[in-house]
């Protein structure tokens, strides 16, 4: 029997940042190949195709990275800086990514492929579910929740791309201007 001589989430920590530069439709099993340094026989053993990279990979990054930083989620504190650190966690950072890697695949695909739409619905509501219940927890009005979650949700997805065009300081203003009008409309 022979062993693995390479780490699965080695191949899909790669597999992020390959999907993330190149777009995973830009993005071949070749270069994989290259990046990463496993045979093509390896790789279709262990993830069977491309899509099985994909879809590991949006596993692991909601695993690895993404539940951390909803935890702040279920934080105390100031409802609007809270959301903003929930932001900025996805901003601030370059591991392995500086945005949402789920959004960022969401956006390319999830209009032409199923698993991915379905994998971007369930990330969206376990988002939405907390937002909600960070306002519940706040004691903002019941009949408006779900309504202010939406737009918070809203913001998050297009948020995501503010790394590409704002500098650090102009996230963070422009994030806390738009929570702050959210909240003042539906509080």
């Amino acid at each position: 029997m022979r062993y693995k001589e390479y780490n699965p989430n080695q191949v899909l920590e790669k597999s992020i940042i390959l999907f993330w530069n190149k777009g995973v439709e830009g993005c071949s099993i070749n270069d994989i190949v290259e990046d990463t340094g496993v045979n093509r026989f390896s790789l279709y053993h262990e993830f069977e195709n491309k899509q099985g990279i994909l879809e590991a990979s949006l596993q692991l990054y909601r695993v690895r990275y993404a539940q951390e930083k909803m935890e702040v989620l279920r934080g105390e504190g100031d409802v609007a800086n809270t959301i903003l650190s929930f932001f900025m966690s996805f901003l601030e950072t370059k591991k392995p990514v500086a945005g949402c890697y789920m959004i960022h695949v969401g956006t390319e695909l999830a209009d032409s492929d199923a698993k991915v739409k379905k994998e971007m619905v369930a990330y969206l509501s376990d988002i939405e579910s907390l937002f909600v219940a960070l306002l519940l927890r706040n004691h903002y009005s019941q009949d408006h929740t779900k309504f202010t979650a939406k737009h918070l949700l809203g913001l998050f997805c297009t948020a995501m791309s503010f790394c590409l065009i704002h500098s650090q300081a102009e996230q963070k203003v422009y994030l806390l201007k738009g929570i702050h009008l959210i909240l003042s409309k539906h509080g």
